[in-house]
């Protein structure tokens, strides 16, 4: 049996709100997974969790969590992650049952990665407030909806994979982060017309097949890094030029 007895004060009554930073990684950790209904896969015990130094998929350096990777653990339940620890650069839950929305704008300011694909989250993702050392984004395979501003995406990111959602509206693909190396938004329901000769210079995958897409794809001015462009199943119209195409 474990006794742990705490006092610390984590009110901050100027603003209404309990003061994360003042809370031990024991508790925000627990936090995140309290609405998880099997959350002996991860952590033992539920009644006397064990300490996370023992978890299942969680990696600790110098005692802080940085990385988290619970993929293929069958959860249930919903993630509160805006008790994610603020040292936390990785976060991977692919392949559960996890149900609920994503508050994207919570996550740590250090958060690199984030992979949840294979889920059940439903609801809009808020892309103007991620954090901005952002390097890989994977939120395919969910229910997610709403539209997608890509014009917010942080400068540093790499891959952002968003395919088999419910994604609607319009995209602008003129002002994708420099870094961006992958986009794949296939299979939602995207609209309107895609401006294609402004892309970013790093792109080697852009995948948009199988959306509601109208209107001419002028494809006379990709990135000569381009190496996959899909369009397929979609409404495009017109005669393409295909005489500029890149050639690596």
């Amino acid at each position: 049996m474990r006794f742990e007895l705490l006092f610390f004060n984590t009110f901050d009554p100027s603003l209404g709100r309990v003061d994360k930073e003042s809370l031990p990684q024991q508790a925000l950790m627990e936090m995140v997974i309290d609405e998880i209904t099997n959350k002996d896969e991860i952590c033992g015990d539920v009644d006397e969790p064990n300490y996370i130094e023992e978890w299942k998929g969680v990696g600790i350096e110098d005692g802080m969590v940085i990385k988290i990777e619970w993929e293929k653990f069958r959860l249930r339940g919903s993630l509160d992650l805006q008790w994610l620890p603020s040292s936390v650069r990785k976060f991977l839950v692919r392949w559960n049952n996890l149900t609920g929305t994503l508050d994207l704008a919570s996550l740590p300011t250090s958060m690199e990665k984030l992979n949840i694909t294979g889920n059940k989250f439903t609801g809009s993702i808020d892309l103007e407030s991620l954090p901005e050392g952002m390097e890989e984004i994977d939120v395919s395979v969910n229910e997610l909806s709403g539209s997608l501003r890509l014009e917010s995406l942080p400068d540093t990111l790499s891959n952002f994979i968003a395919f088999n959602n419910q994604f609607s509206g319009s995209v602008n693909l003129t002002q994708l982060p420099a870094a961006l190396s992958c986009l794949d938004l296939e299979n939602n329901r995207l609209s309107g017309s895609v401006v294609l000769t402004r892309l970013s210079k790093s792109l080697k995958w852009i995948i948009i097949s199988s959306n509601q897409l109208t209107g001419y794809p002028d494809l006379t001015r990709l990135p000569s890094s381009l190496s996959r462009l899909s369009l397929n199943n979609n409404a495009f119209s017109g005669t393409v030029d295909l005489s500029q195409l890149p050639q690596g």
